[in-house]
Parts: C-alpha cells; sequence; structure tokens
C-alpha cells in the first residue's frame, strides 16, 4: 500500500470517527433499528386487523354468497366451491389473530404471504383471460373493490406481511410471554 493511500481519511483500514467504529457492519448484524421494529410490529398488526376483517364479514354471512363469488374466478372445481367458501373465512380469522396478538408472528406473516400471492394469482387469472369481477370478494359482501383495486391492496399487503417477517416478532406480545415462560 503506498503512503499516499495509508494517509488519506476514510481508508477502510481505520474507520475516521467513532461513531464508525460503534455502528455494526451492514449485512453482518442481527440487530435492527429499533424504529424498524416498530415499523415491522404496526406492519403485523395492520395486516392482521385487515384479515380479521375480512374473515369475520366472509364467515358471518352465509357461504353461498361467498361461494356465488369464487365461481366467477372460474378456477377451483365446482365441487370444491361451497368448502373453500365455507373454510376460508376462518382460516383468514386465525391469521389475522395470530398476526395482532404475536403468536408464532413470524409464520403466520409467512402464511399471510402465501395468501396473498394466492389472491393475486386469482386476480391476475380473471385479467388474463378477460373475466370481469363485480366484487373481488375481498371482504364478502361489505367492500366492493374492482380488480385492479384489490390487486393493489394485496400487493401493499404483501409488503406490509414481508415487513412483519422480518421485523414484526420483535414486539410480538404472545411470543413473549411464551419464550419467558419457557
Amino acid at each position: 500500500m503506498s503512503r499516499k493511500n495509508k494517509n488519506k481519511k476514510g481508508n477502510s483500514q481505520f474507520p475516521s470517527s467513532p461513531a464508525a467504529v460503534a455502528a455494526p457492519v451492514v449485512g453482518k448484524s442481527k440487530e435492527f433499528d429499533p424504529r424498524w421494529k416498530i415499523a415491522g410490529a404496526a406492519a403485523r398488526v395492520i395486516v392482521g386487523l385487515v384479515f380479521l376483517v375480512s374473515g369475520i364479514q366472509k364467515s358471518f354471512a352465509a357461504p353461498e354468497a361467498f361461494a356465488a363469488i369464487i365461481e366467477q374466478y372460474r378456477l377451483l372445481p365446482p365441487q370444491y366451491i361451497l368448502k373453500f367458501a365455507t373454510v376460508m373465512p376462518w382460516l383468514e380469522v386465525a391469521v389475522g389473530l395470530a398476526m395482532v396478538l404475536g403468536y408464532s408472528s413470524r409464520i403466520a406473516a409467512q402464511v399471510s404471504s402465501g395468501f396473498f400471492f394466492m389472491f393475486l394469482f386469482a386476480l391476475g387469472s380473471t385479467l388474463y383471460r378477460g373475466i370481469t369481477l363485480e366484487n373481488c370478494g375481498c371482504f364478502g359482501g361489505g367492500i366492493h373493490l374492482t380488480q385492479g383495486q384489490a390487486m393493489g391492496l394485496d400487493i401493499f399487503l404483501l409488503c406490509l406481511s414481508y415487513c412483519a417477517y422480518r421485523f414484526g416478532s420483535a414486539y410480538a406480545p404472545l411470543d413473549a410471554w411464551i419464550e419467558r415462560e419457557a
């Protein structure tokens, strides 16, 4: 190494400030800025509340109403549509509760991401096949979204699910309580 490079300020061998010494190397540390932990917890709760609202609205309605919406997608065989319409709202409620309460928060975030990928595939396939939906079925009969609006919402919630997966377990009340009791 030349004498010129040794004396140059900001040389990677010798940090130029005390803050640079204390700062963790990017990509090497598992610790995150506390603001990311708060954002992850907020994302987890928001996604959980959306699933709770969606699942509760569909679970208290007749499954045949949700089945009629699912039938418009033309993705499932007719014999499975009513079964799917009966089970899916309760799965949404379960994932929503897990997300809001912070129970197995990383697994719940993964499941919610899987749901959003499924929703995006279903909506995208209707657009590709030229099927126009009057109601996407996202919130049962409560809120009617167009296919584009529903896809935009699903992409946004998918990003929040990733944030919840990556950072949201820091302030997960049930996970922390279970770890403390163990």
